[in-house]
């Protein structure tokens, strides 16, 4: 790493969660050429997880939540929006660079429990990270993460606006959600026109989003992928069932920015409830 990334990094980066997002971001930063010594990794307690970190290789890079915010200069926290209760009791270094990937959690709420300022980011999945075709937006801009990000293989979307993290929640559940208005018959390209002049990054998104979709074998394979990825409550399920029900594709994406707003609105409360 050279530059802002360098002068950041340098006192180590720490991962809070090490399920599949963790790793991923792990091996994407040991294979961007980041000293492995560096990192430090915690995960939950999981016997399954463990057995995931020791095929990763990371079994070394194993700490705890406390030493990681003690001893980091760049931390990422990996954790479910679910688990965000760990986190609570934890001592941030104020110089740190603390970035998280909790979908629905605003920065206000992380500031309340945390007592930092937050930085967010959106990632695609983790397999596209493993593929170096992963893309994520982070809110507010912030130079050293910029570039940390590129040298893990990410586009990196730099938003303007918090609210903005919705759409683009939307833009990587997208895959799933193509594939059934593509076998519907469905006209993408007016729809996904239209939103975009609102959103201008939004038609790249989608270009991007056909682009990491996996090949079908059958027919019974791409519905088992679509059945995989529609989360139970989740955004891809709320555009799907909207498409299943008759609406447009412009429709289904309006339903599943309304999801992620759903979703936010009961985690930012949840969190002031439990303090």
């Amino acid at each position: 790493m050279t530059g802002k990334a360098a002068n950041q990094s340098e006192g180590g980066i720490g991962i809070i969660g090490c399920g599949h997002l963790g790793r991923s971001l792990a091996e994407a930063l040991i294979d961007s050429g980041y000293p492995k010594e560096m990192l430090r990794v915690s995960y939950g307690g999981s016997s399954s997880t463990l057995e995931k970190i020791k095929k990763a290789g990371l079994l070394e890079n194993i700490s705890d939540n406390y030493e990681i915010c003690k001893s980091s200069a760049v931390i990422f926290i990996a954790v479910r929006p679910q688990s965000v209760e760990c986190l609570r009791g934890l001592s941030f270094s104020g110089s740190a660079l603390v970035v998280s990937c909790m979908a629905g959690i605003s920065r206000a709420s992380l500031k309340e429990m945390l007592g930092i300022d937050v930085f967010r980011m959106m990632p695609s999945s983790p397999d596209t990270i493993d593929k170096r075709l992963g893309i994520a937006a982070i809110y507010p801009r912030d130079d050293a993460l910029q570039e940390i990000l590129s040298l893990m293989g990410l586009r990196v979307y730099e938003l303007l606006d918090e609210e903005l993290m919705h759409v683009f929640t939307v833009g990587v559940c997208l895959p799933a959600a193509l594939l059934v208005a593509e076998k519907m018959g469905l006209d993408l390209s007016q729809c996904v026109h239209d939103f975009g002049r609102k959103y201008p990054d939004f038609e790249e998104i989608c270009s991007w989003a056909r682009g990491v979709r996996p090949s079908f074998y059958s027919d019974e394979a791409r519905d088992e992928y679509i059945r995989r990825t529609s989360t139970k409550g989740g955004i891809t399920e709320a555009m799907i069932d909207s498409l299943n029900s008759g609406c447009t594709f412009l429709r289904a994406i309006e339903r599943g920015v309304s999801r992620s707003k759903e979703i936010a609105s009961k985690r930012g409360p949840a969190l002031h409830l439990r303090s």
